[in-house]
């Protein structure tokens, strides 16, 4: 086993204490630094003061040339396997060009008026719990929540029904829809037929007389069996049919809430926002100033 001269000990502790000297070195030169900045600030505080304030005012004065708005949510679930990123290309064409202020093509899209297309601010698409879905899975037909930004909090419910539409109107959803609508018409009726086959047939068990309630092509008829079929069937058709008449592309779980108190913009952000900037100013110019005072001593010492 091999031992670890001295010589090696001794210069690992060297190098330790090396480290050990820089980092306090680099410690006390950043002290210095923020020492010399309070000073600065303690010499200069009449300046400081009057940026911050400045700031401030500007800050508010910002705060005060934009538009109020209000942000609220829809969740809306799909009716139909289609899939999620479809939906959310639809919402992303009208973010652009609500982005780019395009609003006669939104109003064209929505079919609304260009002035109640011009209150919207914003719109975002965003997944409802993205991570549930696995990385090699395609999302489709799971709920998903769209955010605007209005500057008008009236127009929430219009614009609600204007997005609907929009999304019910696009005809590879609307085909999509028909396709489902048809293939539950088809099982609906396919129910119809064999519940009438089955009523036939207890009808017949009922009519034969003999022992064992009679035989249909040498099979024993059992009404409590058949009772039971007709029954689980027509819970069946039941079911399609409310399936059937709440079939549309998109349903609304949960509506845009008509916010009255403006979600932005905030006027103590903007102040803080304003008075950071106001101080971050003034001390920038304190340290050039300090800086072209120490150059010009320097040049009255050298002359």
């Amino acid at each position: 086993m091999n031992r670890i001269s001295r010589e090696e000990r001794s210069a690992d502790e060297i190098d330790l204490r090396v480290v050990f000297e820089k980092i306090g070195y680099l410690f006390k030169k950043a002290f210095g630094y923020v020492k010399s900045a309070f000073l600065l600030v303690l010499r200069r505080w009449p300046f400081f003061l009057l940026l911050t304030l400045l700031g401030i005012g500007l800050g508010y004065l910002d705060f005060k040339s934009k538009r109020p708005f209000y942000r609220s949510s829809m969740t809306v679930l799909p009716a139909s396997a289609i899939r999620n990123e479809f939906f959310q290309d639809q919402v992303n064409r009208l973010s652009k060009l609500v982005q780019d202020g395009n609003f006669e093509v939104v109003a064209a899209d929505l079919n609304m008026s260009v002035d109640s297309a011009s209150q919207i601010k914003a719109i975002g698409y965003f997944n409802i719990d993205p991570e549930k879905v696995p990385a090699d899975s395609i999302l489709q037909g799971a709920p998903f929540r769209v955010d605007v930004e209005l500057y008008d909090h009236k127009f929430f419910t219009p614009v609600q029904q204007a997005l609907l539409r929009h999304l019910d109107n696009n005809p590879y959803f609307s085909r999509s829809t028909q396709a489902k609508r048809e293939q539950m018409r088809s099982m609906i009726e396919k129910l119809r037929v064999d519940i009438a086959s089955i009523d036939s047939i207890k009808r017949a068990a009922i009519e034969l007389r003999g022992p064992v309630n009679g035989f249909v092509y040498g099979e024993p008829l059992d009404p409590t069996n058949l009772y039971r079929q007709s029954a689980e069937l027509f819970e069946k058709q039941a079911y399609l049919e409310a399936q059937l008449r709440n079939l549309e592309t998109v349903q609304v779980v949960v509506g845009f809430a008509p916010i009255t108190h403006p979600t932005g913009p905030k006027e103590k952000l903007h102040l803080v926002v304003g008075a950071l900037l106001g101080f971050l100013a003034a001390f920038i110019l304190a340290v050039w100033y300090e800086y072209r005072l120490v150059q010009r001593r320097r040049r009255i010492e050298n002359l």
